[in-house]
C-alpha cells in the first residue's frame, strides 16, 4: 500500500467524522468564550472537548495506518484482532475520559 492509498483511506473517513470534528471545535470555542463559567468548570470542559477532539483525530489517522500495517504483515486472525485491540482500547479509554470531564464540567457549572 502506498501513500496515495493511505491518504484516500483517511479522506474516506471525512464524511463520517467531519460533523463530529466540527461539533467538538464549536464546543471548544463556546467554552473558551464563556467567561461566566467557574474556572474549574471551564478547565474541565476544555480538557473534555480537547481530549475528545484529539481522540477523534488519532482514530482518523490511526485506523488507516494500522490497516496499512496489517495488510503488509503476514498475520494470523488472532494477531490481527490483538493488533486492532491495541488501538481500540486506548482510544475508548480516552473517549471515556473526555466524556467524564464534560460531565464534571456540567456538574460544576450547575452549582
Amino acid at each position: 500500500m502506498d501513500l496515495r492509498e493511505l491518504v484516500l483511506m483517511i479522506a474516506s473517513q471525512l464524511p463520517g467524522r467531519l460533523p463530529i470534528l466540527i461539533a467538538l471545535v464549536v464546543g471548544l470555542v463556546l467554552v473558551t468564550q464563556r467567561r461566566t463559567l467557574s474556572p474549574a468548570s471551564r478547565r474541565a470542559g476544555l480538557l473534555g472537548f480537547g481530549l475528545l477532539l484529539l481522540t477523534n483525530v488519532l482514530a482518523m489517522l490511526g485506523w488507516p495506518l494500522l490497516q496499512m500495517y496489517v495488510m503488509g504483515a503476514a498475520m494470523s486472525a488472532t494477531q490481527v484482532q490483538m493488533t486492532f485491540a491495541l488501538l481500540a482500547v486506548p482510544l475508548a479509554l480516552l473517549d471515556a475520559a473526555g466524556l467524564v470531564l464534560l460531565a464534571l464540567a456540567i456538574v460544576r457549572g450547575a452549582r
